[in-house]
């Protein structure tokens, strides 16, 4: 277990663990459409923020980088099928972390928060543009900020 998320219960950690993954399919969802470069992108940056992050939260990222294909596989499975749902269902899950930040150490909090920003950016860039130009839709810039989570 992180030891970061010791004082949490069980649902609480689980929801933390999985933080990264919901933000990731929230901004795969964003346009109604998941793509898998969008899925395939999100891996890779699982995988190298488990290996450069120079903070707490590199933990979580290695504990996820260890079975990113089986959290990503459960996630999209309790998903709704129509888009409008998921992105509600999405944003539900994510927002349920404003209850847990004043739970956790403010630094983690604020770390955590942060990380999630820069994943949801690198998400949405990881797909669509031509030459670079435009490479975040407007679908997804309406949520690359996670406006439904608060700053710690």
């Amino acid at each position: 277990m992180l030891h970061q998320l010791q004082k949490l219960s069980e649902e609480e950690q689980m929801l933390v663990r999985r933080s990264p993954i919901w933000v990731t399919l929230l901004i795969a969802c964003a346009d109604y459409d998941i793509d898998e470069a969008e899925i395939d992108r999100a891996k890779e940056i699982i995988h190298i923020k488990s290996l450069t992050i120079k903070n707490d939260v590199k933990n979580l990222y290695k504990d996820l980088n260890e079975h990113a294909d089986e959290e990503i596989d459960l996630a999209l499975k309790s998903l709704a099928t129509g888009g409008k749902e998921r992105l509600v269902f999405l944003e539900q899950h994510i927002a349920k972390l404003n209850d847990i930040f004043p739970k956790l150490d403010h630094s983690y909090a604020v770390q955590l928060h942060k990380s999630l920003l820069s994943l949801a950016t690198s998400v949405a860039q990881s797909d669509g543009g031509i030459f670079g130009i435009r490479r975040i839709s407007a679908d997804e810039a309406k949520y690359i900020h996670l406006p439904m989570l608060d700053k710690p």
